[in-house]
């Protein structure tokens, strides 16, 4: 499995950027294609291919990228440049961005039919262009998990249009993560690694707790590693893993150092989870 770092925590250039990644032991970046950004929707046709060849050139990869949260369709503006410079640069997947639900404003099934719709356009560009775009589960949007993922991907091209699973939302929305490996099956194209649990927002003198979310470490949440890389290995993946990196740190300092003790912590688990099948 390749351990890349999603790059929307840098804002650098690429110059940077490989710094970090190799200081904190990443095999490449899952890179960030957004407003704001080195590569961003209106530079992404020449500056994508130009900082893939700079990461290449010192070893590290770039097998995925990440577009904005509205690149939902193939009449996004940007999203022919955006095909075209993943097929220059050679990155093969790029995630989508989300379907978001509102109660009482998105109707479960009218909306799933829309969605189906637009991932069956988006399979014609990710076939012109021979690359592929996957969904990612995430709260509070269509597709959380992967069962309701699948009710907007099933009947695609797994080639062209696949699922990119995500450890914290998943075990977030209440679904087991080898269920939702053995769900999304053949559409199984990238994994998300973050931990995830919860954290009191009012004083502990109150009646009742209230809770928030909290992205934390790997191995401080309820994320069970062994169960995910165990799944993983069973299901016969062996592609990209995205390390996330989603929690608060004090300074930058701090934060590149978490990083660091996040990408050798799941490469330990992998390991494990190896060693264990070796055994058997």
């Amino acid at each position: 499995m390749e351990f890349v770092l999603f790059s929307k925590h840098w804002k650098e250039d690429v110059s940077a950027m490989i710094e970090k990644a190799r200081y904190i032991g990443a095999d490449g970046l899952d890179f960030t294609v957004r407003p704001g950004y080195v590569v961003n929707p209106d530079n992404v046709r020449t500056a994508l291919p130009a900082a893939v060849r700079q990461l290449n050139a010192v070893g590290l990869s770039v097998p995925m990228i990440t577009t904005d949260g509205d690149f939902v369709t193939p009449d996004f503006p940007s999203a022919e440049a955006t095909a075209a410079a993943m097929q220059e640069a050679g990155v093969p997947i790029a995630k989508l961005g989300y379907f978001r639900y509102c109660a009482g404003e998105t109707p479960y099934w009218s909306t799933v039919d829309r969605i189906r719709r637009e991932l069956e356009r988006l399979e014609i560009l990710a076939r012109k262009y021979d690359i592929a775009f996957c969904y990612h589960t995430h709260s509070h949007n269509f597709g959380s998990n992967a069962a309701a993922l699948m009710d907007l991907l099933v009947g695609r091209d797994p080639r062209y249009i696949g699922a990119y699973i995500d450890t914290g939302h998943l075990y977030y929305c209440g679904e087991p993560f080898p269920m939702a490996v053995d769900v999304v099956g053949r559409y199984l194209r990238l994994v998300s690694l973050k931990d995830t649990g919860f954290k009191r927002e009012n004083p502990a003198s109150a009646e009742l707790p209230e809770w928030r979310r909290a992205i934390v470490p790997a191995g401080y949440g309820v994320v069970n590693w062994p169960e995910v890389f165990g799944a993983l290995l069973a299901a016969g993946y062996d592609s990209t893993i995205s390390c996330h990196c989603e929690f608060g740190a004090e300074s930058p300092e701090e934060f590149t150092e978490l990083q660091k003790r996040e990408v050798a912590f799941l490469r330990a688990r992998l390991a494990e989870a190896q060693a264990l099948i070796s055994a058997a």
